[in-house]
């Protein structure tokens, strides 16, 4: 007789604890956004590694063009490329840190939140 009684009160607590979805496409919904958010985070790690290779190839490209253009014996509107050398090279230098200060800040946050996840 008790083991009815507990069997009766075990059914009306699971009755009890059922939970309804607010919306009828709540489920389908959620799953797609887990799979949209999985998606985005492939495709910014593989824009992070395109970003550093093409960081590398500009940053290869601007010192050698900073130190050969300035080798050529060349005039441009009256300045000669000997003379606009070291400008020209203390522009690439900071465009080179600037964009490799940034670079470096976004794979870091980009690491610490895979780590979180």
């Amino acid at each position: 007789m008790m083991g009815d009684f507990n069997d009766k009160r075990l059914k009306e607590l699971l009755s009890d604890s059922k939970v309804e979805m607010p919306f009828s496409d709540f489920e389908n919904n959620l799953m797609r956004r887990v799979k949209t958010e999985l998606n985005g985070k492939r495709v910014i790690h593989k824009n992070l590694r395109l970003s550093w290779l093409f960081f590398l190839l500009g940053s290869v490209f601007g010192l050698a063009i900073s130190i050969g253009l300035p080798t050529l014996k060349v005039e441009l509107a009256g300045w000669e490329l000997q003379s606009i050398k070291y400008p020209l090279m203390t522009i690439v230098l900071f465009i080179i840190i600037w964009q490799l200060e940034g670079l470096i800040k976004l794979t870091v946050r980009n690491r610490k939140f895979r780590s979180m996840s």
